[in-house]
Parts: structure tokens; sequence; C-alpha cells
């Protein structure tokens, strides 16, 4: 049977972790107490937000968005002008993502939510001025990352940025103890990321001007770069 492919002719990776549309309800609870050790969640997402440094008007492309989080923040800053389109593989992260922008009364095209495999995503080139991923990286083996940043530089507008957040690799007796607990959670693509860089794989993608910002006491590392531009 042939293996199947996205838009542009890449073999999909095949591997997706299902559990987290099971979790759906609890994610963001989840995420508030894991951050209350690291400063907090929102500062973390605004740390994101800085770095997208997103303009009123401008198209925003968050990939694997699953509660909507730091959608909605982008979304502020797009304004009503703006659009900001969440992608995400589960329904059931995204139902959830949807509810939260109808509390604060964001609806599209200023905010929308799509179901699609970042792998390949049903979007036309160059159609966003800025892309964010964040802790959704780590979750992709490597032909997986490979695509998904493949996927993201084709979705920029020449110039366009991506921004990902991640953790990183410990490096110090905190942050190695600190991984050890929460690898206890996690698959190998974590340390495979690790092993390959994250920073040298968006460079591999085709993005320049990449810049990288130590955060959370450590643990993760908000990454930039621009299309285009060495």
């Amino acid at each position: 049977m042939a293996e199947k492919q996205n838009r542009e002719g890449r073999q999909l990776s095949g591997y997706y972790r299902e559990e987290f549309g099971r979790v759906a309800r609890f994610y963001d609870f989840g995420v508030r107490q894991a951050f209350k050790w690291v400063g907090g969640e929102i500062m973390f997402r605004c740390g994101i937000v800085e770095a997208a440094d997103v303009s009123p008007g401008q198209a925003v492309l968050d990939v694997a968005c699953g509660t909507g989080t730091l959608a909605q923040l982008l979304a502020g800053c797009a304004g009503p002008g703006g659009r900001v389109t969440g992608v995400d593989i589960s329904e059931r992260m995204l139902g959830v993502a949807r509810r939260k922008a109808e509390a604060q009364g964001l609806w599209p095209p200023q905010l929308e939510f799509i179901q699609a495999n970042a792998e390949d995503l049903p979007f036309g080139d160059a159609g966003f001025d800025c892309a964010t991923a964040s802790l959704a990286i780590h979750e992709l083996n490597r032909q997986g990352r490979t695509n998904v940043l493949a996927e993201m530089h084709r979705m920029l507008r020449p110039g366009g940025r991506i921004v990902i957040a991640d953790m990183r690799p410990p490096d110090t007796p905190i942050t190695r103890l600190g991984m050890s607990v929460v690898r206890l959670g996690e698959t190998d693509t974590l340390p495979d990321m690790w092993h390959d860089g994250l920073f040298h794989e968006i460079g591999q993608a085709g993005f320049g001007q990449r810049r990288r910002r130590i955060v959370g006491k450590g643990f993760f590392e908000i990454l930039t770069g621009r299309k285009g531009e060495e």
C-alpha cells in the first residue's frame, strides 16, 4: 500500500498521540498547575506573543493550538481587522478552544479553529504573516517535525515570522530533576528533538535570522526565524 503524502508530496509520518483528545477537559488545569513552578502559564504565553510581534490587521497561524489559549492572546494583538487561525488534529481540544473563544466574544474570521493535520495544512501558500507553535513540536517524530516546519514555511509570506516555544535540553541540576519527572509522560520524540536540535531543524526548513531565548527558569526556549532572510 502506498504511503500517504501531503499536498507537497512529502510522506506523512503517521505518528500521532491520541491521548490529548481524552484529556482535553483537564488540559488547561494541568498546564496551569505545571507552570506554577516556572513563573506561570500566562507569563510563558505572553513571551511567545511578544516574540511573534503581531501587528493589527495581520494573519496568524497557530499550529497544534490545543485549547486555544495562545491563539486568543494572538487575536488580541491582530485586532478586529486581523485573523488568527488555530489548527489541531484533536476535535475535542478544538471544542474547548471554541467554547473559550465564544466566552471572550471572539468569532470568525478574527479567531477560528480548524481540525487539520499540521503535516498537511489545508491552506494555500503564503497566506500568513506569522506562524506559531507552543509545546507541540516535541510531540512529533523526526519526519513529522520536518513536515510541520516545511508546512509552516509554505504558509508564510516572504519575511514572515515563525515562533516556536518548547522544552529545551536540561543543563542544570534543577532542570535535569524537573525533566526527569516530565519525561515520565513523554515519548522518545522529546529526546530525539533534543538530539537533532530544534534550532537546527528550523534552519533546515529554510528560516533565517534565527534567535533563541531561554525562558521558564531554563526549562523552555522560544525560537524565532524569518522566511527568506539569512
